[in-house]
């Protein structure tokens, strides 16, 4: 069937209408504005899916112009980078489109005036801009492969690079692939085997390594994580860890990690002049210059006694401390707790307390003037908005990884607060991630 690609949704699937008006998802290379021939996969009770066959040219129909050529060698094949075929400004138009769409579908923001009025702010780098990267690890022609897994599904694709990746990770990707041992490839049915993961980390001065494993190593699969940690020490490796993971889950990471060479911490250096360290499992945005701006931006939002939540080894919370007269930071993982207060003291900030605990668990005080929330994708707990809207603090900073569950939540506290400004951050070129900073004032 031929179909009129209206938008491009969160899933990077393009939105049409069948001609009795229902609704279509095509997956594929497609872009708003372009006539496609697509093939129905699936038949829901609201909507069909359908694979793109072709864009359809002539007769008046023609690709979009902002179509470009995709500069990755695996595009549609590797379950990444779902945006290189579009021009670098589009793409900001359709992560500023797929946050008004969050916030009007589901947060009911239609009455806000949000249609048309996010931004989204361009990254200082659309490639090459990744300080870290996650390579899953399969057998390929016999032999354990490194590289990216294949769309909607956990078939490693290998790669011959990868251009959003920073060019120390390329550099190192390349060795490693070269030097991985030879030990078994873990399997997600029997839950046997060693190699899961390679975690590669880059930073100005400092490159971390990492060989995620899911059993223990004998005395020659030791030697040879060594081997590999010494090709890499060459490409300017600091430090290489060994990190276990025995879950039978999807999470890359597990809670015990060994360092085979150096120290076990990996540092990144801020355009500000903050140097944050972390380890192999800590969180770090991976566009640095852009999370800067992110960081920055949210400082300037806040000001007085600050309650920052979700704040992880304290990347954000430096930048509060400048803007701020005082900063409880509060994080769940001790450990990351412990990296906060080092940062702190490696940073020369003195205005900060770093509290352990759940965000649900903080105390918020009336005394705050502001409360800064950074939550992972699934959003925050009903529990702690209802704390916010009982606290009250004057202004409530939200920074969101997943449009969806900012709407939800920003929708929660619509009881007691207004939207006052909505800005988004491209801190993932060519992806269709997004980031975003909702700022709300309290009701008078």
């Amino acid at each position: 069937m031929e179909l009129l690609i209206e938008r491009i949704t969160d899933a990077g699937s393009g939105m049409a209408r069948s001609q009795d008006g229902s609704v279509v998802f095509v997956s594929g290379a497609v872009l708003p504005g372009e006539t496609v021939e697509a093939e129905v996969t699936s038949r829901k009770k609201d909507f069909s899916l359908a694979r793109l066959v072709r864009v359809v040219e002539g007769k008046g129909k023609e690709k979009n112009p902002r179509r470009v050529a995709p500069r990755c060698k695996v595009f549609k094949i590797c379950g990444g980078c779902w945006l290189q075929h579009a021009e670098y400004s589009l793409q900001l138009e359709i992560k500023a489109s797929i946050v008004e769409d969050a916030l009007e579908r589901l947060g009911g923001f239609r009455d806000r005036s949000v249609r048309g009025n996010v931004e989204c702010e361009a990254s200082p780098r659309q490639w090459n801009y990744r300080n870290k990267a996650s390579f899953p690890i399969g057998k390929v022609r016999g032999r354990p492969t490194a590289g990216f897994y294949a769309a909607g599904s956990h078939r490693v694709v290998p790669l011959p690079g990868c251009p959003v990746n920073a060019e120390p990770i390329e550099r190192m990707f390349a060795a490693a692939q070269k030097s991985l041992p030879d030990l078994p490839v873990y399997d997600e049915r029997s839950h046997a085997g060693a190699l899961r993961h390679l975690v590669l980390r880059a930073g100005a001065d400092s490159a971390l390594a990492s060989l995620v494993v899911g059993e223990r190593l004998n005395a020659k699969g030791m030697k040879d994580v060594a081997r590999l940690a010494g090709v890499l020490g060459g490409l300017g490796l600091t430090t290489f860890t060994l990190n276990h993971n025995a879950s039978a889950g999807n999470v890359i990471l597990g809670r015990r990690t060994e360092a085979v060479t150096g120290s076990g911490v990996f540092e990144e250096r801020y355009p500000d002049g903050f140097t944050l360290a972390c380890d192999t499992a800590s969180f770090l945005q991976v566009n640095t210059e852009q999370a800067a701006r992110l960081y920055a931006f949210v400082a300037r939002e806040v000001g007085g006694r600050v309650l920052e939540l979700y704040s992880g080894v304290g990347a954000l919370t430096c930048y509060l401390a400048r803007s701020a007269s005082e900063v409880v930071s509060v994080e769940e993982w001790e450990a990351a707790v412990g990296m906060a207060e080092a940062n702190m003291r490696r940073n020369g900030v003195g205005n900060v307390t770093c509290l352990k605990g759940r965000a649900e668990q903080a105390e918020l005080s009336p005394s705050f003037d502001a409360v800064v929330l950074d939550p992972p994708r699934a959003g925050c707990e009903r529990s702690l908005l209802d704390n916010i809207l009982t606290a009250a603090p004057r202004r409530v900073v939200y920074v969101s990884c997943n449009p969806a569950t900012l709407a939800r939540d920003a929708k929660i506290l619509s009881e007691g607060y207004e939207l006052k400004s909505v800005r988004a951050f491209d801190m993932f070129p060519q992806t269709m991630h997004v980031e975003t900073v909702a700022v709300l004032d309290r009701k008078e």
